[in-house]
Order: C-alpha cells, then structure tokens, then sequence
C-alpha cells in the first residue's frame, strides 16, 4: 500500500509568500565600470532601494556574477583590458537572461548597438539623467523578478507533478482495483487540487504574456497532466463503483446519445459513424454505466485511428442476448494484448491511462453480460458485447 502524501512536505515546497510576494522592493545590481565617479555614483542612488555591488573591471565583474547571481547589470563599455562587449559575451555564456544596461560615452553608438544584438536590453549614455536610469533598472529589475519567481514556482510544480507520476505508476502497478483504498484516491485528489490551485495564482499573478515560451509551454504542459490525472481518478472510482440504478433501458437509445457526444464535439469531426440498430426489446439496467462503457468503447476506437476512419455500430437480438458491435478501422492490436486490454492501466496510447475498456468490462460484467474484443492489426478493431435480455 502507498504511503499517504505529507500535506507539510506539500507546504512547504510551495510557499506562498517566497513565491508570490511581488511587492517586496530588494534586488541585487552589479555595477562594472572602470571609473570609479560612475561606479560611485550608481551605488549611492541604488543603494537604499537595491543591494549594490560594484566591480571596477570586467574580470572583477564576472566573478561578481557568479558569486551574486544580480537581478540587473549596468555595465560600461570602454574600459581597459577586458571591455564592455567582450564582458557581456561571458555574461551572455553565463546567464542568459539577466537584464543589461549599457553606459555609454560620447561615440560610443555603433558599439552601443552591437551590446543591444548581444541581448542589452538600454543603452545609456553619460553622464546619464538620474530619472531615467531609475525608470530603466526598475522596469528591468521587475521584469527579472517576475521572471526568476515563475521559474522557481513552474520548478516547484514540476516537482509536485513527478510526484504525482511515481504514485500513479504505483497504482499502475497493482494487480487489481481492488487494492485501492479511498483514503488514497482522496490524497491524490488534494495533491491535484493543490497543484490546480497554485497553477492558477501563477496564470494570475504573473504576465502570462509577456513571460518566455519556454515557460508558457511549461504551464501548458502542467495543466494538461493535472486534467489527465483527474481523469484517472474519476475512471478509478467509476471502475470501483458497485452500486447500481436499475431501470428499463433501451440500449439504442443509449447507442444513439453515445454517438451524438461525439459527432457534436471536436473528437468526432473526422470520424464517420453508421449506425444499424435492430429493434431489441428493454432491459433491467443502469443507462448510466452502459452509456459510460459505450463512451469509452467508441473513445478507444477514435483514439486508435490516426487518420480519419470509420465506426460501425450494430445492434441486434440472439436467443436471449442483445449483441451490441462497435467495430473501427484503426490500427488494431496484436493478439498478446487482447488478452490484457481490458486489465486496468494497460495501454497503447501514448500518454493514456487504460482504464476505458477495463471501465467498459467491469460494466457489462456487472450486468451479467460478456465483453469481447477482436482485432487485426492495421485493419482495425471490433469490441462485441453480449447482455442477457432478463
């Protein structure tokens, strides 16, 4: 059995106010120039806003770098033995991303605009007004900050993520449903509510716009294995569920609501459906748990076709039994896996969980009825279902 997941542990790697307090004013600023009127005079007018750090060479500056990792660079051109382009090619080598401001001096254009291909966000010249040097280290500084702290929550979600991968590969690994426990499905559903939670304060906190994307990608990425998590977890419970709602059930009614889930929704657009429903008489069922295993039948067989295909659905009566065909033009699958198709977790599509068919047997099993499975591999699958009439 899984151990249960440590609300603390989940706490504590994301913490609200490290990750999120946007207001704080602190930041580090490496100031490089040979001269130290320049020098002196960036640290004295950053000094009570931001921690200062000056480096009177280019050597001195990028050893600074590594040891203060800065928020913002301002760095001079001309000056002696290592200069200001050849300074900012080793901090591009180093830190791709941390903002650069340029100081210039009169002349200095032509090199100024070789620094902005270099990735310098300003150029400057000097002496330089005091105004606009604030309004550009604050905006660059701000910017780094909202970049540094969406890497470090997108980090920590990606931790919380794999987190959840290695226990649902533990589920994955049980022999049985039955192993599972609610109390297991319901720490599951925290960690997914948690992460959900956090994804969301990012998308509002953050300029989801403006921010790399490397990084918008990376949110994209965790929002979708979060809905294919709950996914399974809602299969797990609907595989476990026992209890039943019977009533007098038309199963071409339920064949025909099945297939207009589909062909009114995007996963059904290239797919062409034929119908060829005999008249069969009611049975004592639940119309909930078969329309839930006919959805997932019809599911697995769009699923199977990469192309645009075509799903043949037949009803009829033999002695006693409704018969019930969903019959693809998929890729088929191999004669070894039939035998294991309907087991929880097995899975031939990427990035898929299983559980639609072993959802779909437990259902008809439930009913009595019997789930068989068909295949030719490049030619396409047939899931035939047999349920007694009384």
């Amino acid at each position: 059995m899984m151990e249960n997941i440590n609300q603390q542990d989940i706490s504590s790697t994301l913490n609200t106010k490290k990750n999120f307090d946007l207001d704080t004013k602190f930041g580090t600023i490496l100031v490089i120039d040979d001269e130290f009127g320049p020098r002196e005079s960036l640290r004295m007018l950053f000094k009570d806003d931001y921690t200062v750090i000056t480096a009177e060479s280019g050597d001195k500056g990028i050893e600074e770098l590594k040891k203060h990792n800065p928020d913002v660079i301002i760095l001079d051109l001309k000056m002696p033995n290592k200069g200001g382009i050849e300074t900012l090619e080793e901090i591009r080598d180093i830190d791709e991303k941390v903002p650069v401001i340029i100081l210039t001096g009169y002349g200095d254009i032509n090199a100024a605009k070789k620094a902005i291909h270099l990735g310098a966000i300003e150029f400057i010249s000097k002496p330089f007004d005091v105004k606009e040097m604030r309004k550009i280290v604050k905006r660059a500084s701000e910017k780094r900050l909202i970049e540094k702290r969406s890497e470090r929550l997108i980090a920590d979600l990606n931790t919380l993520n794999n987190n959840l991968k290695e226990r649902m590969a533990q589920l994955e690994n049980m022999a049985t449903i039955g192993q599972l426990s609610a109390e297991i499905i319901h720490d599951i559903n925290n960690l997914l509510t948690i992460i959900y939670g956090y994804t969301q304060i990012l998308v509002k906190e953050l300029d989801i716009q403006n921010l790399p994307d490397r990084n918008k990608k990376y949110i994209e990425i965790i929002e979708q294995e979060i809905n294919r998590c709950r996914h399974i977890t809602r299969s797990i419970l609907e595989l476990a569920k026992a209890k039943k709602t019977i009533v007098d059930t038309d199963i071409n009614v339920i064949v025909k609501k099945a297939v207009e889930l589909f062909e009114n929704s995007t996963l059904g657009k290239n797919i062409k459906f034929t119908l060829h429903l005999d008249k069969t008489p009611s049975i004592k069922a639940d119309p909930y748990q078969l329309h839930q295993a006919i959805v997932n039948i019809v599911l697995n067989s769009i699923q199977s076709m990469e192309t645009p295909g075509s799903i043949t659905i037949t009803t009829g009566l033999n002695d006693n039994n409704i018969l019930l065909s969903v019959k693809d033009t998929g890729k088929g699958i191999s004669e070894e896996l039939i035998q294991k198709i309907i087991d929880p977790f097995i899975t031939e599509k990427e990035g898929g969980t299983g559980l639609g068919l072993a959802i779909a047997s437990r259902v008809i099993k439930n009913h009595n009825g019997k789930l068989k499975i068909k295949s030719q591999p490049g030619i396409g699958t047939e899931v035939v279902i047999s349920l007694p009439v009384k």
